[in-house]
């Protein structure tokens, strides 16, 4: 299947019951910047990179990923895009001016579980951003870019179909289960390089597994990984080494529960055609970590019940002082 023309992830929208302290503990402890508060109550903040935003929570008392919004090259590739979806029968809504602040036209359109995706165009690289920019040298956190995010699924397999036959993804590894079965996949953009703008997850239940921002460089990710426990950010997974993807990592949540990773030294791939994907499974002490094969995901990260965090505050979830 040839590509549909994603370029890479432009910015990603969460739901927030209190959007504005999510907001103030993204800029005051995680690295970003505040750039427009909405009447409506979104808070749109960015990061280091290029783009005008990178992070925006949605005001709702739905847990969950309100969109996710990639990049095209131009409005001829946005409009292509748009004929091939609805010529294979998915339902979408065109927006000739942005629904967002200073976003451009676009198209949004739901995956086969119910995850919203939105197409869209920004600003161009021809190589990744965090290959791009210089560093950013701050001193404190320093989120660059959002280069990919997890979705959870309960019919992988029709997950896996839309995202191979109708956006024209490619595989970069998968892992599976003893019995064979594929728990995780990772998937590309043909011709951008980096290993993988998606990971999709076998859940229960349709589920934001973890969204993910990449840093400059090594230097960058243990300065960041410091600045977060100095600003008493709990880091519940990592430093770590993945195997799919090679990169460095690690996670931690903010005050809506969702799971951040930040990373750095994602694998590049040069020559589509003639990389071959990796099968890992869960079997393999490398997959989840290749520094510390003892190493276990932390049982939270899997999708809890919906209402789980209804009802917990801010400071129950983050100890005193996580509103301040």
């Amino acid at each position: 299947m040839a590509p549909i023309g994603i370029e890479r992830v432009n910015y990603i929208a969460l739901n927030a019951r209190d959007p504005e302290a999510a907001a103030r503990f993204a800029t005051e402890r995680l690295g970003f910047t505040l750039v427009h508060a909405a009447s409506d109550g979104s808070h749109y903040l960015s990061a280091h990179g290029v783009d005008r935003y990178s992070l925006v929570y949605k005001p709702s008392d739905e847990f969950g990923l309100h969109h996710v919004s990639y990049l095209v090259h131009d409005e001829k590739v946005l409009d292509t895009a748009a004929t091939r979806l609805q010529s294979a029968g998915v339902g979408i809504t065109k927006h000739a001016e942005s629904v967002e602040w200073e976003g451009a036209s676009s198209i949004r359109f739901d995956t086969p579980a119910g995850h919203k995706l939105e197409f869209t165009t920004g600003i161009s690289t021809p190589i990744p951003v965090a290959h791009l920019i210089e560093a950013p040298n701050s001193g404190g956190p320093e989120p660059v870019v959002a280069d990919h995010v997890g979705l959870g699924a309960p019919d992988f397999e029709a997950e896996e179909k839309f995202m191979l036959d109708i956006l024209g993804q490619l595989y970069s590894s998968r892992i599976l289960d003893p019995s064979g079965v594929q728990v995780m996949g990772f998937m590309r953009s043909p011709g951008r390089y980096l290993y993988h703008d998606v990971v999709l997850a076998r859940t229960p239940v349709p589920w934001l597994h973890h969204l993910q921002f990449s840093l400059k460089n090594v230097d960058a990710f243990y300065q960041t990984a410091a600045a977060l426990e100095a600003n008493d950010v709990k880091i519940e997974w990592g430093p770590l080494r993945h195997g799919p993807g090679h990169n460095i990592a690690l996670y931690f949540r903010d005050p809506e529960g969702y799971w951040f990773e930040y990373s750095v030294e994602e694998e590049i791939i040069l020559h589509d055609q003639t990389y071959v994907p990796r099968t890992w499974t869960v079997a393999d002490t490398k997959v989840i970590n290749e520094w510390n094969p003892d190493d276990e995901v932390p049982a939270e990260i899997g999708p809890p019940p919906a209402d789980a965090l209804l009802g917990t505050s801010l400071d129950e979830t983050f100890g005193t002082g996580a509103n301040s």
